[in-house]
């Protein structure tokens, strides 16, 4: 029962410290907050649920985004799939004042899913996580000169998309 409530306080912590980032990134991959919030939920108790012990995770940072990237990918397999047809994705106009949080996640969404997976990863890890080039290649297994080519190809084709959305 010790052992129980030890790893529940510690579940407590990790999600008191890591779950609104987590959130952010499992809304940037599935463009729904609904979906979004399942995903950490469920990657939170899988990983309370795990039969080993927690201090045997060396980056827990990591392990968690890791997961959510996983667990987002288990979602769209799944056959879950944005409301708006690709082909209107540039139609959307870019707002004069700020969005509501979630319809910003939910745009960006969409801008992120017209580009090949490879580039759209790297561009949420590095603005949302702020992850390093370094961090971003050790978590994809791909070498830093491959994510950081990723990344610029996909910023220029994200501006591209926003360039013809305000035309």
């Amino acid at each position: 029962m010790q052992e129980y409530e030890s790893k529940l306080k510690q579940l407590e912590r990790i999600i008191d410290r890591h779950q609104e980032r987590l959130f952010r990134l499992a809304c940037l991959h599935t463009g729904s907050r609904t979906a979004a919030e399942d995903i950490v939920q469920d990657v939170m108790l899988r990983l309370f649920r795990s039969e080993s012990n927690l201090s045997h995770i060396t980056d827990l940072e990591s392990y968690l985004i890791k997961a959510i990237i996983n667990r987002c990918r288990d979602y769209h397999r799944q056959g879950s799939k944005a409301t708006l047809p690709l082909d209107q994705v540039g139609k959307i106009a870019v707002p004069t004042e700020d969005p509501p949080p979630e319809q910003e996640y939910e745009r960006i969404y969409r801008l992120l899913e017209r580009l090949p997976e490879e580039q759209a990863e790297v561009i949420r890890l590095k603005t949302s996580e702020s992850m390093t080039f370094a961090q971003i290649a050790e978590l994809t297994e791909s070498s830093e000169a491959t994510v950081k080519s990723r990344f610029r190809y996909g910023i220029q084709k994200l501006r591209t998309l926003i360039a013809g959305a305000s035309h």
